[in-house]
């Protein structure tokens, strides 16, 4: 008797070797004297017109917006954010901009913003919380601000009415 071709459905073939690789694995052992029959299972075989399953394609991150032209800072306007001492960041419609974090370096400028309260401030954590802004920064391809040339506060109302901008954390 020669060899004859099965076509085993994909499916049958993937549970059939599920099967057997769980009959090898220590944990499932067989119980007894060891003198179990043991079936012998048949190669597999994929039929030609079935296709391999579709890998997703890597999801394409989009690059950061620009935040230097020709050395100059770009101007960001959107929530000022400093939850909790020393954690400082600026949230516009395109991205987020970490100005400091605690335990780290602040970005050059902070010391020369003005009082970012004077024009509105919501008090989240006794008296930090967020406020809007609009900035002239620089930045690295992290997000994390270089440099602020220029700051000012904005009133509540500016940030609330842009539809673009995400709530405010």
């Amino acid at each position: 008797m020669g060899r004859r071709d099965v076509r085993v459905p994909l499916g049958a073939a993937l549970a059939a070797a599920l099967l057997a690789a769980s009959a090898c694995s220590p944990g499932s052992a067989p119980q007894g004297n060891g003198q179990e029959a043991r079936a012998e299972a048949a190669p597999a075989t994929v039929p030609a017109n079935v296709a391999a399953p579709a890998v997703p394609a890597p999801v394409a991150v989009p690059p950061r917006p620009a935040v230097a032209a020709a050395g100059k800072g770009v101007r960001r306007c959107g929530w000022l954010s400093n939850p909790t001492p020393a954690n400082w960041w600026l949230t516009d419609s395109e991205d987020q901009w970490i100005l400091g974090t605690q335990g780290a370096d602040q970005a050059p400028g902070m010391d020369e913003m003005p009082d970012m309260s004077t024009a509105g401030w919501v008090e989240t954590n006794g008296h930090y919380g967020y406020g809007c802004a609009c900035m002239t920064i620089t930045a690295d391809s992290e997000g994390r601000v270089t440099r602020i040339s220029d700051a000012a506060p904005k009133p509540l109302k500016q940030c609330r009415a842009d539809r673009k901008l995400p709530k405010p954390e």
